[in-house]
């Protein structure tokens, strides 16, 4: 069943019935966004306060879940059973049973207590996930079902009823959450309703604000706030940024690929220049598994970010880029038992047994994620530096030759076939939408290709010249020089055997065996 939508024209019933405030504000179309939050006929120049006010009780995050817990006791059940993992999970957990409620049909016992929410959740678009997510969606969707259908309210409610739930709703929930929630300093990831209406820019007019009341805790709220010096003139749309609240706004700037991920788009001057790559240890390394387990597991990573203002840098200014790296597995990679690394099975008092890891006979098994700073002290520090820059090079200089290699692929954006008098209006229509629509996701995957492309080719320059630096340290020279003589001794002690060899080989070719 379709998930019912309500006009943004009756929102503002529902904002007088739950006491949110509109102050010289309103929601209106907005060219290329769909719609947002816009400035009223007389202008605003933040003089009046907020310029929206949401009361405490409205605004919904984990504690506000957990209270409708308390008063809804199927919920609890459901909640107990399949929630308590994440924030994420409890939220979009309520929002599926609102959204489920919202979907009954008439004569059908309501799945859950209404509240607020339930009408809310209308007003809000029908947004789709994207490919990337889907295969972890599906996982979240079965196991919610799974859990779910031992509790035999829930099992007639969720899946037993033509108005329950469908994979697409729980796309459409995790879509809400992931583009509209925000993170308040004292109720952490929360969604405000009306709020989470207001669009994001890289040059936002406006801000939220968490306010306590020292009255009583229902007065708390959350307000909408124009940021200082700021005016806007009529029909002026209101922004807020897309690193958090706060005036200046909060360091935590999504990175380019989350951006295009939440938001559908990526805002080049607005998006942290950054990726994540997945780290392996050496498939020959036969302390891997143990490296593993001790930091955690198999998915190690490697972080690279661009610093600066990385959106205006060009080609000629790539190598003047500040380059931050992050991978603590690398270090541990790059060392064996012949550095001082060891592994061993330690007896615990209840009988099973644990693996440890000691680097120079030290129990450091609760420091792998520091293993950079144990490495510092030791001798040959750079030495194994110089290990670990040359491995990130190898895996930064793989992953852009893949980049590479998959450039000549390019998204068709125009329709092949062009028999008009077959076609008619209304099929040419929907061509042409789904070629726009084709286009602009070839648009954005160039801007993320680009930006990508950037801190990878930045990357390298820098660990190149970080290589440079090591190769003439003394220590690194020391290590090598010696390791060149030892294989020149081998080398030399192999010879008189390799001259004999040589010799009766010679002598042999003399005989013949025909």
């Amino acid at each position: 069943m379709a998930h019912t939508q309500l006009p943004l024209e009756t929102l503002p019933l529902w904002q007088s019935l739950n006491n949110v405030v509109f102050s010289s504000t309103h929601l209106a179309a907005i060219p290329a966004k769909g719609s947002g939050l816009v400035a009223g006929d007389e202008g605003n120049d933040g003089s009046a306060g907020a310029l929206i006010s949401v009361p405490s009780e409205l605004v919904l995050h984990v504690e506000a879940v957990e209270e409708y817990a308390k008063q809804d006791r199927n919920f609890r059940q459901l909640l107990d059973a399949a929630g308590h993992q994440s924030a994420r999970g409890d939220i979009l957990l309520f929002l599926l049973v609102q959204l489920v409620v919202g979907l009954s049909q008439p004569g059908e016992e309501l799945a859950s207590l209404p509240v607020p929410w339930t009408e809310y959740v209308k007003f809000l678009p029908d947004d789709n996930a994207v490919e990337a997510k889907i295969v972890a969606l599906e996982h979240e969707f079965d196991e919610l079902r799974e859990k779910s259908s031992n509790l035999p309210f829930w099992q007639a409610a969720l899946w037993e009823r033509e108005s329950g739930p469908q994979l697409r709703h729980w796309f459409l929930v995790d879509a809400w959450y992931r583009s509209r929630c925000l993170d308040l300093p004292r109720s952490g990831p929360s969604m405000v309703p009306c709020i989470d209406m207001v669009n994001h820019s890289a040059t936002p007019n406006a801000y939220y604000e968490e306010l306590s009341s020292a009255v009583s805790v229902a007065a708390d709220k959350v307000v909408l706030l124009l940021r200082p010096g700021q005016r806007v003139a009529a029909s002026d749309e209101i922004t807020i940024s897309y690193s958090g609240s706060g005036e200046s706004g909060s360091s935590d700037v999504k990175p380019a690929s989350e951006m295009l991920f939440s938001y559908g788009f990526i805002d080049p001057k607005s998006a942290r220049h950054s990726l994540v790559l997945p780290f392996r240890p050496f498939p020959d390394d036969p302390l891997a598994k143990a490296k593993l387990h001790v930091s955690g597991g198999p998915a190690q990573r490697l972080e690279v970010e661009l610093l600066g203002d990385a959106a205006d840098e060009d080609e000629d200014t790539l190598g003047a880029s500040k380059v931050r790296w992050t991978c603590p597995f690398a270090y541990l990679m790059c060392v064996n038992e012949e550095d001082g690394l060891d592994f061993r099975l330690q007896q615990e008092t209840d009988g099973s047994t644990q693996l440890r890891m000691f680097w120079q006979d030290v129990d450091v098994t609760e420091s792998a994620q520091d293993f950079p700073s144990l490495l510092s002290t030791h001798q040959l520090a750079p030495i194994f530096y110089l290990r670990v820059v040359t491995v990130l090079q190898e895996a930064i200089e793989a992953q852009l030759e893949r980049m590479q290699a998959a450039g000549g692929d390019q998204v068709e954006t125009d329709d092949e076939d062009n028999d008009d008098d077959e076609m008619g209006d209304g099929q040419e229509q929907d061509d042409i939408e789904d070629g726009d629509v084709r286009s602009a996701l070839a648009t954005q995957a160039a801007i993320l290709r680009d930006i990508e492309s950037r801190v990878l080719s930045s990357a390298l320059e820098s660990l190149e010249a970080e290589r440079s630096d090591l190769l003439s340290n003394a220590t690194v020279v020391a290590y090598l020089g010696s390791m060149e003589a030892s294989e020149n001794t081998l080398a030399h002690e192999h010879a008189p055997n390799q001259g004999q060899d040589d010799e009766a080989m010679n002598e042999g070719a003399d005989d013949d065996f025909s």
